[in-house]
């Protein structure tokens, strides 16, 4: 029998916000802004959580890491 083995690895951010936003909601919706800030730059990605973006690689997250850098809402973190 043959078995094969998958792995599947996953690049992610982590966004730091400071201050907190007031609401999930609000946390929810500046993170799926900065998805489609990416998706324009060419960077697919999806949101993992109100916190977390996943990326297709490692050199997106890095060029994405870049780019979320500009943000005054948050600091984004490679987890």
């Amino acid at each position: 029998m043959l078995h094969i083995l998958i792995s599947t690895v996953m690049y992610e951010v982590k966004l730091i916000f400071d201050p907190e936003p007031y609401t999930l909601t609000l946390k929810e919706s500046v993170t799926y802004c900065a998805t489609v800030e990416l998706f324009l730059r060419g960077i697919h990605t999806s949101q993992a959580s109100a916190t977390r973006i996943i990326f297709e690689s490692e050199r997106d997250r890095m060029l994405g890491l870049i780019y979320l850098s500009e943000s005054t809402s948050f600091t984004p973190v490679c987890v």
